[in-house]
């Protein structure tokens, strides 16, 4: 079923059937099925899908270009390095996340969103991915609530923000992208960026001849329409903090045992964690590792969190969120 939806939109069955494995997992692990599937894939995923085109690519990727150069090019978190071009398209990635909810908006509530892209710190982009908003026949204004947008892959389960984001924002919403990794070489193509400059200079140098440049054309994918799912939304004012909600389990061997938080919503530190009724239960002495199952190996930095199954969806929410915005 999920499937037949993606393919009213994309041709390439392989992608289809790899992102259809995607979702389904994600919104398994992430226990968004709370009920049904069909419940599931009808009043959540269908309601709350959006597509986005070539054009919505080309956006993405210059408000990118805009923010990349001056965004320090490290993990959050980590010490690992990541290259320019990484961080471009990473960066390219969140503002589709943002681009999606703005098309969500506007095709359901004629409400227009626009991003923040002046240059700046790090820090002035904290407080809210939407700048201003725009009713139908109206001027741009603030939006009266901050919203923080977060995007993931399609297999994502948790709405993850570094401690400092969950201070300035009222919402948070969880777009998921059904984006391939083919998808930005395909972009490439789609533009003729690789026929008409990269190709053209590769021949000038030697590099490759008529018939290679063709053949290297044609075993390139065709860009194709990306799936957005925003699978719901956290209004602050309605959690229960430092920590509304846990779910763990200790696994391994007694040498090598473990904390592994498989779901929960709050602002997850260490501290937090280990003061909570659940985990002391299973972890009287304090001293197990703690990780949050899959994405934090061990929890070192504070993070707000909640599973994918934890966000508000639906009609009626959806419809109370856009008369707030």
């Amino acid at each position: 079923m999920i499937a037949d939806i993606l393919a009213e939109n994309m041709t390439d069955r392989k992608s289809v059937k790899t992102l259809s494995q995607q979702l389904l997992r994600g919104a398994d692990e992430g226990l968004e099925i709370s009920s049904t599937f069909s419940k599931w894939l009808q009043e959540r995923f269908r309601h709350q899908l959006t597509w986005l085109d070539k054009d919505d690519y080309s956006r993405a990727l210059v408000r990118a270009l805009w923010l990349a150069p001056v965004f320090a090019a490290t993990d959050f978190g980590r010490s690992r390095q990541r290259d320019m071009g990484q961080v471009w398209t990473d960066t390219a990635r969140g503002f589709l996340g943002e681009i999606a909810l703005s098309k969500f908006l506007t095709g359901r509530y004629g409400i227009e969103a626009k991003p923040d892209t002046s240059r700046g710190k790090l820090e002035e982009f904290l407080p809210t991915d939407i700048a201003k908003v725009r009713t139908e026949g109206g001027r741009w204004r603030k939006s009266r609530i901050k919203i923080s947008v977060k995007t993931t892959k399609f297999n994502g389960r948790w709405l993850d923000l570094p401690g400092a984001q969950f201070e300035h924002s009222n919402v948070f919403v969880l777009v998921k992208i059904g984006i391939l990794r083919q998808h930005f070489l395909a972009f490439l193509k789609a533009i003729s960026f690789l026929k008409d400059k990269l190709f053209v200079s590769a021949r000038n140098l030697g590099e490759i001849s008529k018939k290679d440049a063709v053949k290297l054309w044609n075993e390139i994918p065709e860009f194709e329409s990306i799936p957005a799912y925003i699978a719901g939304f956290l209004d602050k004012s309605t959690l229960t903090l430092p920590i509304d909600m846990i779910k763990a389990k200790t696994v391994g061997r007694e040498d090598k045992k473990r904390i592994v938080i498989s779901q929960g919503v709050g602002l997850f530190s260490e501290e937090n964690v280990r003061q909570h009724p659940e985990i002391r239960g299973l972890d009287p002495s304090g001293r197990l590792p703690i990780e949050i199952e899959p994405i934090i190996d061990s929890l070192t930095e504070t993070h707000f969190l909640a599973h994918s199954g934890a966000l508000q969806y639906g009609k009626d929410r959806w419809d109370a969120l856009a008369r707030l915005i």
